[in-house]
């Protein structure tokens, strides 16, 4: 054998002896740290799920955004949709993982203090749960269809009744992003204040229900581009004769019902006046109550960011996992209404009241029927259906308003 040949195939043989020397060496290292860490921890994870669920509901709530009764009633429904764990990690260890991941932010090297677990078993664990939850999105996020019934708050005898038709309203926010693409796209995450964000549509009924979420749209994106993209893609869907109510920053149409363009809109501005001035003509009026009831996704907006508060902490993950971490909290949020907050004795409407029977009569009543029969003439546009839909309602209304006014 030559021996220039030798002496390399020595230096070969001395690299990988190196390189797993090194590997050999952060193994043990790793497993000392490990080793202290668990010696540092005063219980388990399973012992510190136990223990929050037997203290009180309150402190539990801090910890996880939902009471002991509610987390039971969730880690029964992802065991029966395949969540399984395995070794010395529990269901419950593993739901508590996630739900502090997305509740209080905290990064995994936090969690694997808290439950006594290392970072990569905290990581692999909250992503099964994660996947497990994301399965519930079919039976908590469903759009309503055609024969939904009307909201108690828009019926007969009610201020709203003008808007029975409304299925609900809908908006975007922004959740803070870290776009893992090229330096070269990342601009296109930027919105209009500067900040890298993902801007998220959703659609919700008025008891707070997310029915539709669009997640992962780049922040620089129009909310009515997200729109139009959710209509073309199937992701929204309208049934005929009902709408959705918008914001002015949407185009008016037959199916997205906006309020008038250049009249006071806000709630703060009206709250300001007196309730005699409170309103000059028609359009005011019907902005008012048009915003009273757009307000119920800005709520839940605000419910969901203050519940999760990674949704305003959000950590560089991978991209797919941030657009994937808006819609499981949507799922749980949607969960939570579905099985009310026990301790605090809320009560929310099932939208399943067996009393809607005579939706087909209330229908001939509606303020939009005269024109329903338009509703397939395509001699007319969207803009000029929808404007006609909202002065029937803004009518309506002050008809109504004068009526009372005069008794």
């Amino acid at each position: 054998m030559p021996r220039m040949f030798d002496e390399e195939w020595q230096r070969k043989r001395q690299r990988k002896f190196e390189a797993a020397l090194w590997w050999y060496n952060a193994a043990v290292k790793c497993a000392l740290e490990w080793k202290d860490l668990r010696r540092d921890g005063k219980e388990t994870g399973d012992q510190r799920i136990r223990r929050h669920l037997k203290g009180h509901p309150a402190v539990f709530r801090n910890h996880y955004r939902l009471n002991p009764y509610n987390f039971r009633i969730l880690c029964d429904e992802l065991k029966a949709r395949g969540l399984e764990c395995t070794g010395d990690v529990t269901v419950e260890e593993c739901v508590g993982m996630f739900l502090q991941m997305i509740g209080q932010a905290d990064t995994m090297r936090i969690l694997a203090e808290n439950f006594q677990h290392s970072e990569e078993t905290v990581w692999r664990y909250t992503r099964r749960v994660m996947a497990a939850v994301l399965r519930m999105q079919r039976d908590y996020i469903k759009l309503p269809g055609p024969d939904a019934p009307i909201h108690p708050k828009l019926r007969e005898g009610t201020e709203y009744y003008a808007f029975k038709d409304a299925l609900g309203a809908i908006d975007g926010t922004h959740i803070n992003a870290f776009p893992d693409s090229h330096e070269d796209f990342k601009e296109r995450w930027r919105n209009r204040k500067g900040n890298m964000t993902q801007n998220v549509m959703a659609a919700v009924d008025f008891d707070g229900r997310f029915v539709a979420v669009l997640a992962g749209w780049e922040g620089s994106g129009h909310d009515s581009l997200v729109l139009r993209r959710a209509m073309e893609q199937g992701f929204l869907s309208v049934p005929e004769g009902r709408y959705y109510l918008v914001d002015s920053g949407y185009a008016n149409t037959h199916q997205f019902l906006s309020p008038y363009r250049g009249i006071t809109y806000h709630l703060a501005k009206f709250r300001q006046r007196r309730i005699e001035d409170r309103y000059e003509n028609g359009e005011e009026l019907f902005n008012h109550r048009h915003a009273q009831l757009r307000n119920v996704v800005e709520k839940a907006f605000g419910i969901l960011k203050g519940r999760f508060h990674l949704l305003k902490d959000m950590h560089a993950y991978n991209y797919d996992f941030q657009t994937d971490i808006v819609l499981a909290c949507c799922v749980i949020h949607n969960f939570l209404i579905r099985y009310p907050n026990l301790d605090a004795g809320t009560e929310e409407y099932s939208g399943d009241d067996s009393s809607d029977d005579d939706n087909g009569s209330d229908n001939h009543n509606s303020p939009t029927s005269g024109i329903q029969s338009m509703a397939g003439s395509s001699r007319r546009s969207d803009g000029e259906r929808g404007s006609e839909i909202r002065d029937k309602i803004r009518d309506l209304l002050w008809n109504s308003r004068c009526n009372d006014t005069q008794s």
